[in-house]
């Protein structure tokens, strides 16, 4: 049960449905010129730690590796609506991650490595689309953008997987300044967490452990789960960027902020009311628990223009976290590509000399 305490604190198990910080360094308020475009985004958080709300005991803290790829594709339409830009974006995430609550140490003797009771997940995220996307020119190097997409549960699913099962509904804004080779940018998404059906997260990976007793795997996989009908609290997602270009190079700090607004609301039936469980009930009966995750990131931008290709690397570090994955030593990479993929053709310009 241990190997899987590597929880948020929306539904216990999952990691929700976007990645903070996965949109540092973009251009967030503006619309790109006519074309489609491509992003891909490598992450990799090494020997993370964090006191996640699914508790493995007092002082217990879930440490992990992960390691995914963040793909993006949006498409500059030149379309205008009410004076604003149209570009619709769709990404997808696909992560491999491993986790458990036995210390990294120095050495030791056996059964005392993390490569016991240590579990290995590779899965395909969500597809987050966005599909009312608009962007205003305010004048000044100033843009504004706003959107309103949604988070599609079509990703790995099956029985104790990380990745949620639920559908959200993802509005979003953001506001650039790109004056003089400057990049102020911040950009937030919040999202509005549907109920779940119960398939994925630790509850069910609890009932699966061959450890777990049957008669706990069986309570866990009727009517009293509580992750049917879970719901997770809203979470707003803040990135920002503050980069200044010289020539090709471009290099400045960069952070994010995660808060979860409201606390989650479990679901489930609690066979001793008749009615679904509380998150008080859930910690009596020692099962995982709600959590109101809060979590701070800063980190640094190293970036350079080849042409056709734009490359970023950003060193990041969770500066505080609380009911996340996350710590003082969280650190964070991030690589960074994108170019465009397509283009339009230019109009055939007339001769100004006809015969």
């Amino acid at each position: 049960m241990a190997s899987i305490d590597q929880s948020l604190a929306t539904e216990p198990g999952n990691f929700g449905n976007y990645l903070s910080g996965t949109s540092m360094g973009a251009i967030l308020g503006a619309a790109p010129p006519p074309g489609l475009y491509f992003n891909n985004t490598m992450f990799y958080l090494p020997m993370g730690s964090g006191n996640g709300n699914t508790t493995c005991g007092p002082g217990c803290k879930t440490r992990f590796n992960g390691v995914g790829d963040s793909v993006t594709f949006t498409w500059g339409s030149g379309l205008k609506f009410l004076g604003g830009t149209y570009y619709p974006v769709a990404n997808i995430v696909g992560y491999q991650a491993s986790a458990t609550t036995v210390p990294y140490p120095p050495g030791g003797g056996p059964l005392q490595s993390p490569i016991y009771g240590n579990t290995m997940n590779i899965m395909i995220s969500n597809l987050t689309l966005t599909p009312l996307n608009f962007s205003w020119d305010l004048g000044s190097a100033w843009f504004v953008s706003a959107g309103l997409g949604f988070a599609a549960p079509i990703g790995t699913n099956y029985a104790g997987a990380t990745l949620p099962d639920y559908w959200a509904v993802v509005p979003r804004a953001a506001i650039s300044y790109l004056g003089n080779g400057w990049n102020f940018t911040v950009g937030a998404r919040y999202d509005i967490n549907m109920s779940s059906e119960g398939r994925t997260g630790a509850y069910q990976a609890i009932a699966r452990n061959p450890a777990t007793p049957l008669a706990l795997a069986s309570f866990l996989t009727g009517t009293a789960n509580p992750g049917d009908g879970y719901t997770s609290g809203n979470t707003l997602y803040v990135d920002w960027t503050a980069t200044k270009k010289f020539d090709k190079w471009e290099i400045g700090p960069v952070g994010a902020f995660r808060w979860q607004t409201n606390y989650d609301t479990p679901g489930g039936t609690n066979p001793a009311t008749g009615a679904a469980w509380t998150c008080t009930q859930l910690t009596a009966r020692g099962l995982p628990s709600c959590g109101k995750d809060i979590d701070v990131t800063v980190g640094l931008l190293i970036g350079y223009n080849f042409g056709p290709v734009d490359m970023k690397f950003i060193y990041s570090n969770v500066v505080y976290s609380k009911d996340s994955p996350g710590a003082n030593t969280g650190s964070e990479f991030f690589l960074k590509t994108s170019f465009r993929l397509w283009a339009p053709d230019e109009p055939v310009k007339k001769p100004l000399i006809t015969k």
